[in-house]
């Protein structure tokens, strides 16, 4: 377990495409009323939200980033941490096109992290280090175009991933108290969720012509076992135990697995929130996503979040975001 202390999520915004496809809709080739009527007792996704062709993830970066700009302003900003699996480009990182597009400093640090379903949990520890060490906001920003990577032919994966952005705050506080983070990695299982043939290792009949593969028992085991052991271990040794969280912010894979893993863990089903009904799995911006939906109503004094999937990987965290500013998502 690792500890960052005096260093708080600020503020935290999201952003969705303003389009949006129920699964017939969506995958006519793949599901009938009926199976999608199934599929969405399973997953709990009624409708994904999906970007038009030209829409890249940091255009569903910007217009929360803007929120927090206004509200923190620029000029004090010492960082820029992108999160994503889906960037604008290969090359250059996205981090710097944000930097232009945001209108900030040349002097910030810009960070691109390729990362996944854990991806919100392991920016907010890095974002967390550098404006410890620099003594200065960092904008925290990531999501993922997921339905980009998707085949119209593999209904393991049409039909559950949508697209979400979101941005952060991550900033020093005077009186922060200690927040701690445990990750779990597990390589050798990578090829469970992986896109192959991205022009750097070339297969030679990749899966789903080289679009996103899942194999769903091999996600679904390691969910089941993983993460509760991830969320037990920092339970333990930070002190707590399940009762004493106040809510439970886990990656929305689908409604089944969340179900299963806080059964395990004899989480109260009002403390671990299936949110996603009508975005689909957002992968890193998933969390986000959930935050800021039952802000309003939820007590956020000790959250767990707990991200899991490609990597595999699993980034947990206990935070208190009970002084967080929580923005409306925002559809574009």
């Amino acid at each position: 377990m690792r500890t960052i202390s005096g260093v708080s999520l600020k503020a935290l915004a999201c952003a969705v495409p303003g389009q949006k496809f129920t699964l017939t809709e969506y995958a006519p080739n793949l599901v009938d009323e009926k199976s999608a009527r199934q599929i969405e007792n399973v997953s709990g996704f009624r409708e994904l939200r999906i970007s038009p062709d030209e829409m890249t993830t940091s255009d569903l970066c910007v217009p929360p980033a803007m929120m927090m700009l206004d509200d923190f302003g620029r000029e004090n900003v010492g960082a820029v941490v992108f999160v994503s699996k889906t960037p604008d480009y290969v090359s250059p990182a996205t981090s710097h096109i944000l930097q232009a597009r945001l209108g900030l400093p040349s002097s910030v640090l810009c960070l691109d992290i390729n990362e996944g379903c854990s991806g919100f949990v392991a920016g907010l520890y890095v974002s967390s280090l550098i404006a410890g060490k620099i003594n200065a906001p960092v904008l925290l920003c990531g999501g993922d175009t997921n339905s980009k990577l998707t085949s119209p032919n593999d209904r393991a994966t049409r039909c559950i991933f949508g697209d979400a952005g979101f941005a952060g705050i991550v900033a020093p506080e005077t009186g922060a108290g200690d927040t701690p983070f445990r990750f779990a990695n597990f390589g050798e299982r990578a090829y469970s969720i992986i896109m192959e043939n991205s022009r750097h290792r070339i297969t030679g009949h990749p899966r789903n012509n080289g679009c996103y593969f899942m194999d769903g028992a091999a996600v679904m085991n390691f969910a089941l076992t993983e993460v509760p052991a991830a969320v037990r271990g920092i339970l333990t040794e930070s002190g707590y135990v399940v009762d004493d969280i106040t809510l439970y912010a886990f990656h929305q894979c689908n409604r089944l697995i969340l179900s299963a893993v806080a059964k395990k863990l004899g989480i109260p089903p009002e403390k671990s929130p299936f949110t996603a009904g009508d975005t689909g799995n957002t992968s890193s911006a998933s969390i986000p996503l959930l935050l800021a939906d039952v802000a309003g109503n939820a007590d956020m004094r000790r959250v767990i979040c707990a991200g899991f999937g490609v990597g595999l990987s699993v980034g947990v965290c206990i935070a208190d975001f009970s002084r967080t500013k929580f923005f409306t998502t925002t559809e574009i």
